[in-house]
């Protein structure tokens, strides 16, 4: 059974949290994050690492409770949504001897991943949506430039005709088709916010 690490859940955790206020606790909860995720490395002995990857309301956790929950690895259930987070992952676990395999998990419809952010009780700004999603797939682009040894599973969450949540993994022969792929899967309007939260 996987040892999960979800800032989602830790936020639950946390003194005057309500979901309405989400946002409002996100530092506190990714901090506390970080330190259970550090410990867990070092003290826990398990196969390996998952590091998961993906804007809000993409399906990650449901990917992970259908597809991975079962596994003796240590889980980071977060967005992975800038290139220093993920610097700071990736040498975490370089440092007790661990190599992190990545699952991203993408919507099939940016749209519908929008509707269920809304949907949802955690209460965030609209912002903190398109931040993630672009955020993600940029990390996840210099993850694979810099990274090359790293295993990356790109993984595509959609909905039944019942309207149950779904997931299908995409295979590559290569990085680099992987590379240009991820540039194609970022849509125009993640590609202008991706450059303007940049600036900002």
């Amino acid at each position: 059974m996987a040892f999960i690490v979800s800032s989602d859940e830790i936020k639950k955790e946390l003194t005057n949290y309500s979901p309405d206020k989400a946002e409002e606790f996100h530092r506190e909860s990714a901090m506390k994050t970080d330190k259970i995720f550090s410990k867990a490395l070092k003290e826990r002995s398990y196969i390996g690492v998952i590091l998961l990857n993906g804007g809000t309301a993409s399906g990650k956790s449901e990917f992970l409770s259908t597809q991975l929950k079962g596994k003796n690895y240590i889980i980071l259930d977060a967005t992975l949504s800038t290139e220093l987070d993920a610097k700071n992952k990736l040498r975490q676990n370089m440092k007790v001897g661990k190599t992190p395999i990545i699952y991203s998990v993408i919507p099939d419809d940016l749209k519908r991943a929008f509707i269920a952010f809304l949907s949802r009780d955690r209460k965030f700004s609209d912002t903190h949506f398109y931040k993630t999603h672009s955020g993600s797939r940029r990390t996840l682009l210099w993850i694979t430039k810099n990274y090359p040894d790293i295993e990356i599973n790109i993984v595509e969450s959609s909905y039944t005709l019942d309207g149950k949540l779904q997931s299908s993994q995409i295979q590559f022969d290569q990085k680099k088709k992987l590379y240009n792929t991820q540039k194609q899967m970022l849509p125009p309007e993640l590609q202008f916010l991706s450059i303007a939260l940049t600036v900002a």
